[in-house]
């Protein structure tokens, strides 16, 4: 069996890193993956190191927010070629992994399986028409990773994400804090909400962290993030691949993303080393992050409550929560469950069954 992945950008975003965790056990399967985006990330070198092919697509990159007469039309050109493209394409299953790529994949599939890996909850609603519609085309599968993205598209598959261990590290809290964002800078991931929160705590011994670059983002975001962060004692790290590294050096991670969120991984990855969590209750969160068991939520998804919320947490015996957290890992967000997982959905869904080959 071959399956072509189709990815909406090249990047390494959190989607595409989903992705690369599970190439390898596709590969392992004796199957054939193909992993096609658009321009020149690193997602293509990634992909071949996993044991896939790689290759470029027509298709554009587009901002996240409000989309222009000119962006309509040139998307609408854009699935047309891909679509065209994907017609052509060897290939048994088709694997879309953003909304963007869907209707390309319905219109190109030409009688052949369609997997739509549904990873954000789409606040715009033309585009969730859209992507219900492909959904229709296509007869796709659709595998979400949160019940809160399953209910948009009547999914009836949840397949939460996995992480790779990190080590766990047990923690001795205070004075000093250092409290850390990790995300791409993008208003879904809410660096706003988080500077505006660090300027009203009371934490003299407190540095803030930033760790991620801009991607596909608005200007004026971006530029209202470092207006923020004026006077602030905050570090920005940059992009960074070495996520564990960043979390050994964070005593509170910090999570205020939009209900566009699903389950990110970030908070699963500090689940595994031992970094407690401070959430908005938006999006997928509360289904992983449990409020004062493995993590701590924040029901009113504003600065102000967030403040008070992370001042608090200050204040706790956190051993029990991440003690708490790393089981959770241990039992629910392994690498291994969500790989298995998905080998066997897409064995379902295709009616392939093949043994894992003798080394």
């Amino acid at each position: 069996m071959k399956i072509l992945f189709i990815e909406h950008f090249s990047e390494l975003g959190g989607g595409q890193r989903n992705l690369l965790d599970l190439l390898p056990a596709v590969v392992e399967r004796g199957w054939k993956a193909l992993v096609a985006a658009p321009g020149s990330g690193p997602l293509f070198d990634c992909a071949r190191v996993a044991g896939a092919e790689a290759v470029a697509i027509p298709f554009s990159t587009y901002a996240n927010g409000h989309k222009t007469a000119g962006d309509a039309a040139r998307f609408s050109l854009d699935t047309m070629r891909l679509a065209n493209w994907i017609s052509r394409t060897d290939a048994d299953v088709i694997s879309a992994g953003g909304a963007r790529a869907l209707p390309a994949a319905a219109l190109g599939a030409r009688g052949r399986i369609v997997v739509f890996q549904a990873q954000h909850f789409l606040s715009d609603t033309r585009a969730l028409r859209v992507a219900r519609w492909a959904i229709w085309k296509a007869g796709a599968t659709v595998i979400a990773n949160s019940q809160h993205v399953a209910k948009q598209f009547g999914a009836k598959h949840v397949v939460y994400n996995g992480v790779a261990e990190i080590p766990f590290v047990a923690r001795e809290f205070g004075p000093t804090w250092r409290i850390g964002l990790i995300g791409r800078i993008a208003p879904m991931k809410g660096q706003a909400d988080f500077l505006r929160a660090a300027a009203l705590l009371n934490l003299p011994n407190a540095r803030f962290i930033l760790a991620g670059a801009p991607m596909f983002t608005p200007q004026s975001y971006v530029d209202e993030v470092n207006r923020l962060a004026e006077g602030l004692p905050v570090d920005f790290l940059g992009w960074r691949d070495d996520v564990d590294a960043v979390l050994r050096d964070l005593d509170l991670l910090v999570a205020p993303s939009t209900a566009a969120e699903a389950t990110t991984r970030v908070i699963l990855e500090a689940f595994s080393a031992g970094v407690p969590v401070v959430a908005y209750a938006a999006g997928g969160i509360p289904e992983i992050v449990r409020d004062g068991k493995n993590g701590f939520l924040v029901p009113e998804c504003e600065p102000k409550s967030l403040a008070r919320r992370i001042q608090d947490v200050t204040t706790l015996d956190l051993s029990p929560i991440c003690l708490s957290a790393r089981r959770d890992w241990e039992e629910n967000y392994t690498i291994q469950r969500y790989r298995a997982e998905m080998v066997a959905l897409l064995e379902n869904e295709s009616g392939v069954r093949m043994e894992v080959p003798t080394p």
